[in-house]
């Protein structure tokens, strides 16, 4: 079979942090020591699926170190890509220009909104259908090539969270995917883990947070190669209102249920703010910080909605689709349920020229 060699290009970055070229590589920790038959019994697929996933993790670090993706007869080369990660991520700090989102002006701004687009399904899977949406439609108007911006949310002190011991969450599971886990270890990177491991702020975390340009996918959630595509990523840490709770415990009050969503919301407009920066107009979201995190469900909704949709939304005309991957049902049912009863209360007196309820919310089943 004759096999085709494929340059995997990048999009240019404006900004340049340059740092150490090659993949850094950490050991994972795997113990595997003896337990009680009953847990050997009722963990033992967990087991698989863990040994499962520590697999694929490694087999997809193997790839980034050979800069080479083989799939079904053809060669994509990935170092120049993943070269171009490693020495344009930036790290953020707490103080940094971020902190101006509420009053910087969109370089531009069009008379229509953003869409907002509700759908079950992981971060891959929607990233990656909006991508093939993008490209379909630059073929057709002779446009560049799609970005899509993505949020990974992320574990505060430890890159890819335990992607490399088997964990299962959605930062695990775009590390295990794509080239991402090379930009988080880098220097610039690393500051942000180093930052929190020094102080978690009792759950709160900081608002820093990095940007991972020019990361390829190469695999599905199954973990099957797919012809690599590029995403830019954003990483940042939600409060942990676990933690925060527990350590409240019975003094826990509206003062400390105020900081959560007051702090959440700080962070999730300087996540929005640098996705503008950047400019990319076209990114996928999702449930932030309700996982481990336990962050309520409806706060985060309205959240988004607030910084996305309101009557006046300082992010309204920044995004031309802004999509939420959602994996678990019942969170999809409560944000649609948050977002349709935002979109009743603005009524037809809040909605801009040429918009309606429609426009403003795509929910796919």
């Amino acid at each position: 079979m004759h096999e085709e060699t494929i340059e995997v290009t990048v999009a240019p970055v404006r900004d340049t942090l340059p740092q150490p070229r090659g993949p850094h590589r950490e050991k994972s920790q795997r113990v595997r020591g003896g337990e009680p038959d009953h847990l050997a019994r009722t963990n033992s697929n967990n087991q698989n699926n863990s040994a499962s996933r520590r697999r694929i993790a490694d087999e997809t670090l193997a790839a980034i170190e050979r800069g080479e993706v083989q799939l079904q007869g053809s060669t994509y080369n990935i170092r120049e890509a993943v070269s171009h990660s490693i020495d344009n991520t930036i790290f953020f700090p707490p103080e940094s220009t971020l902190a101006t989102w509420s009053t910087a002006t969109p370089a531009s701004r069009p008379a229509v909104p953003g869409q907002l687009e509700l759908c079950e399904g992981s971060t891959l899977q929607r990233a990656r259908a909006l991508l093939h949406e993008l490209n379909t439609n630059a073929a057709i108007t002779a446009d560049g090539p799609g970005r899509v911006g993505v949020l990974s949310f992320a574990s505060a002190t430890k890159p890819g969270g335990g992607f490399l011991s088997g964990a299962q969450a959605q930062e695990e599971s775009l590390a295990r995917a794509s080239t991402l886990y090379v930009s988080l270890v880098t220097p610039a990177a690393s500051q942000f883990h180093q930052l929190h491991k020094q102080d978690r702020r009792g759950g709160f975390y900081t608002h820093s947070m990095i940007f991972s340009p020019s990361v390829l996918v190469l695999r599905d959630d199954d973990g099957a190669w797919v012809p690599p595509y590029q995403i830019e990523v954003v990483t940042c840490a939600a409060v942990n209102a676990g933690v925060v709770r527990q350590r409240a415990g019975d003094s826990l009050g509206q003062d400390t249920v105020a900081r959560i969503e007051g702090t959440m919301r700080e962070r999730m407009a300087r996540i929005l703010f640098l996705f503008e920066q950047r400019g990319l107009r076209n990114i996928v979201l999702g449930s932030f910080g309700t996982g481990v995190f336990r962050n309520d469900v409806g706060m985060v909704a309205d959240i988004w909605f607030d910084l996305l949709a309101e009557d006046g939304a300082r992010f309204a005309h920044s995004f031309d689709r802004v999509v939420f991957g959602i994996i678990d049902r019942q969170t999809v049912e409560r944000f649609k349920a948050v977002f349709e009863s935002r979109i009743e209360a603005r009524g037809p007196v809040g909605w801009s020229p040429g918009t309606t309820p429609r426009s403003v919310l795509r929910v796919v089943e």
